[in-house]
This record gives C-alpha cells, sequence and structure tokens, in this order.
C-alpha cells in the first residue's frame, strides 16, 4: 500500500476518533444498533442478583499468546464488567476457564471487583475454575455442565475459543431452562450456539460487546469509526465491481 494513503488514513481515523469521543463526554446521546445477546447479559446479572444465584461465565480454551488472543481479551472485558455488577450485588460469576494464562487473570479480575466494591474479604481464589487444558476440549464441555448443574447457576455465559463440544454444556444449561448468551470466533461453535440460543456474538459483535456494556466515550467513539470504515470499504467494494462490469 502507498505510504502517503497509509498516513492519510491513520490520521483520518485518528480525528474522528477524537470527534466522536469529544461528542460523547459531551452528553450526546449515540444510536447503536441493538444487540439482543447484549441485552441478555444485563438481564441475567439482574436475574441472578434477585434470585441470589449466580451466573456462570466460561472464558473458553485460548490464552493470550495465539492467534486466538483478541477474542480471549474480549471474553476477559466481559468478564470485568459482570463481576463488577455481581459482586458488588454479593452473587460473584461463576467462572471457569479452560486455559492456564486465563487463570490468574479470571482470579484477578474477580479479585478487583471484589475490592471495588468494598468486598475484598468474601473473595476466594477458588471462584475462578481451571477445568481441563485446551487438549481436552470435551472434558472441559463436561466439566462446565458440572459446575452449572452443581450450583444451580442463574444463566450461562460461554465467550471465547470454544469448539463444537459446547453442545454437551448448552444442553445441560437448555435442560434447566437457562438464559443463554454464546460467543466466539469458531464457526463450527457458532453453529451450535444458534441452534440453541438466540443470544450469539458473532464476529465483531464479541470484539464490541464491551463497548456496550461499559459504554464510554472512546468505546463508542471506536464503534461509530468502524461503522464509518465497514461503510466506505463497502462502497469502494461495488464501485469497484460496478466499474470492471462496465469496462469489461
Amino acid at each position: 500500500m502507498n505510504p502517503l494513503l497509509t498516513l492519510s488514513a491513520i490520521v483520518v481515523i485518528t480525528l474522528l476518533l477524537i470527534i466522536f469521543t469529544r461528542r460523547g463526554r459531551n452528553g450526546r446521546s449515540v444510536s447503536l444498533r441493538p444487540l439482543s445477546a447484549v441485552s441478555s447479559l444485563s438481564n441475567q446479572m439482574g436475574e441472578a442478583i434477585e434470585s441470589g444465584r449466580q451466573v456462570h461465565i466460561s472464558l473458553g480454551q485460548a490464552g493470550l499468546a495465539g492467534t486466538a488472543a483478541p477474542t480471549s481479551a474480549a471474553a476477559i472485558h466481559i468478564l470485568d464488567h459482570l463481576a463488577k455488577d455481581g459482586c458488588a450485588s454479593g452473587a460473584p460469576p461463576l467462572t471457569t476457564v479452560g486455559e492456564g494464562t486465563l487463570l490468574p487473570i479470571a482470579q484477578d479480575s474477580l479479585r478487583g471487583a471484589h475490592q471495588a466494591a468494598g468486598r475484598l474479604a468474601a473473595y476466594k481464589p477458588g471462584m475462578a475454575q481451571f477445568v481441563a487444558v485446551e487438549t481436552e476440549p470435551y472434558a472441559f464441555a463436561g466439566g462446565m455442565a458440572a459446575v452449572i448443574q452443581q450450583n444451580k447457576a442463574s444463566g450461562n455465559v460461554m465467550v471465547g475459543r470454544f469448539g463444537p463440544e459446547i453442545a454437551i454444556t448448552a444442553e445441560a444449561a437448555a435442560r434447566q431452562n437457562m438464559s443463554q448468551v454464546i460467543g466466539t470466533d469458531d464457526p463450527s461453535a457458532l453453529a451450535v450456539a444458534t441452534a440453541v440460543t438466540d443470544h450469539v456474538l458473532i464476529g465483531e459483535e464479541l470484539f464490541a460487546a464491551a463497548a456496550y456494556l461499559e459504554g464510554s466515550p472512546y468505546q463508542i467513539a471506536s464503534l461509530q469509526v468502524q461503522d464509518i470504515l465497514r461503510t466506505i470499504i463497502a462502497i469502494a467494494i461495488l464501485a469497484l465491481a460496478a466499474y470492471q462490469l462496465l469496462t469489461g
């Protein structure tokens, strides 16, 4: 790519981020595309608090050093939000992981949420559980199902890297009539997810979920810029296709 064109794109994107961030800080409302999965996440925490039970959330089986690192990072942001709400109300989420590096991160998220809520004495490292290594996906799915059933969870959230084995966990949750939210980057897992719940985070929706939940001006601005860039790219592709059709 032309260096001048690259530099121009970076400058334009930076300016758009600054403009939209300032607009958000000035209190201007922004309409975002509704995501049923994000609304369900908020509803699940409300139901858990009312019932005195806990929401189960799994961060999947991919660490922060491989190709699936962005997916796991997005899952951690969702845990941060659920932990903040749940710990403040005495209903911290039941957290499971299937990759070693995710365990201390999940524990730190829950500890920080307890500390922010003034409930640090109630925090226990065992609130985040390592279930099975990434080379044993079906053992991991079965372990998640056991956690859900044994603790009588009020809802099931699975965000991160999963495969088709999530059918085991999703079926266990469905038998207890739980609301479920599933977000992943694996097509085979998404095929299972769409069969068991309407609340699925597909593609960039998983990465945008944190912005929807937290709603900080910078996060909202980044979503607006992404929408603008997608529109520009789509128009450019259509224009190029039309040009080739007319000149071909």
